[in-house]
């Protein structure tokens, strides 16, 4: 099999390495199910080192491109497509993206699940629903695993939306947010209010209210918003901070 890679640049090895893999996907060279080669391979295919392989693969499979079985290899993911390949700037995926562009895009994902959640969800699903809220406000109060179980809320809600490629593009985001969470070592403001937001829309869903859910879910996306900027301001005042000390 030709695999058309060539060697790279060295002084941006890693994001040359993701740029080429998706370029072979959104060309079909790369297919979903696809195996590619091994590390050692693709060291002598792109001229770079080891590391330098695994963090491209890395940052590949954490947006879900790229699956890894131990003992069996790295193969192009069967779920993903060429239109979610082609979508997602490479930039996005070596954490140089800014939050709220993040807050920008997840939000009509969102607002869509919820609405779609509500024409297609089951009972059991509903129910299931609201097990998860439950948990989210057992974690408000205690302070653990609070952003896990936001996360889980909205997986859930994605879920129930029965569109398989909808729900992974908003996983792919909310792994991304993840990574800004780590990265930068914050968490976004939570409060009590988001659980009566979270019951409103479980609310609309139940009562198969499409609309509402939409409506539901755009005010909660709001207020995230508006705590994703507090983050921002707070973080650019806290690194603006010694530079204003030192003058």
């Amino acid at each position: 099999m030709e695999q058309g890679f060539a060697p790279v640049a060295r002084n941006t090895v890693a994001e040359e390495i993701i740029k080429q893999i998706i370029s072979q996907i959104n060309t079909g060279k790369l297919k979903p199910g696809s195996r590619l080669p091994s590390e050692r391979e693709l060291m002598e295919l792109f001229q770079v080192s080891r590391s330098s392989v695994r963090e491209a693969l890395h940052s590949l499979s954490m947006i879900g491109l790229l699956e890894t079985y131990p003992g069996a290899g790295t193969f192009v993911s069967k779920q993903i497509t060429d239109v979610i390949a082609g979508r997602l700037e490479w930039s996005l995926l070596l954490g140089n993206q800014e939050l709220m562009e993040l807050m920008e895009v997840r939000e009509p994902l969102e607002i869509q699940a919820a609405g779609l959640a509500a024409e297609r969800a089951s009972a059991e699903d509903v129910a299931g629903f609201r097990m998860v809220i439950e948990r989210y406000a057992e974690s408000l109060e205690s302070g653990e695993n609070i952003h896990h179980y936001e996360l889980q809320v909205h997986h859930t809600i994605a879920r129930m939306a029965g569109n398989p490629t909808l729900l992974r593009f908003i996983e792919t985001f909310q792994n991304l947010l993840r990574e800004y969470r780590e990265q930068h070592r914050i968490g976004f403001s939570t409060d009590a209010s988001s659980v009566q937001e979270y019951m409103d829309i479980l609310q609309a869903i139940e009562a198969g209210d499409g609309d509402t859910a939409r409506a539901c879910m755009a005010r909660h996306i709001l207020k995230s918003k508006r705590n994703a900027l507090a983050v921002q301001l707070r973080e650019k005042s806290l690194s603006e901070a010694p530079a204003e000390q030192e003058r």
